[in-house]
């Protein structure tokens, strides 16, 4: 097969146009990385803790006995006794987020390690 002036010229050309554009590709695919490794990464699953939130307040249960529930108007998941210390984390209007610290018996509970 005889190969002729204009078709050596015209593979020429085909061969400056693909590399001029695999030369682009590998300069942008360059920049990309460098953005993508430039990104502060945070560390995601159990390992990672949730920072301590600030209380708004503190304070101590005034009635005998109140109940303790898991949202507003939700599940009671105990009671905290008269003089117990809080620290209130939000504040909803009629209800209060708050957190409280204790000691429970070992023995009374199911623990899971971490």
């Amino acid at each position: 097969m005889k190969v002729n002036r204009w078709e050596k010229e015209r593979f020429r050309e085909a061969n400056k146009s693909s590399l001029l554009l695999a030369g682009i590709m590998g300069i942008l695919l360059v920049v990309l990385l460098v953005i993508y490794l430039s990104i502060p990464r945070v560390p995601s699953g159990p390992s990672q803790s949730k920072p301590e939130p600030e209380p708004m307040a503190t304070g101590t249960v005034r009635a005998v006995r109140e109940n303790f529930r898991l949202s507003p108007n939700g599940t009671k998941i105990g009671e905290l006794i008269q003089g117990a210390e809080l620290k209130v984390l939000e504040d909803r209007g009629a209800w209060i987020k708050v957190q409280v610290e204790g000691w429970l018996w070992k023995d009374s509970t199911s623990l899971s390690s971490s």
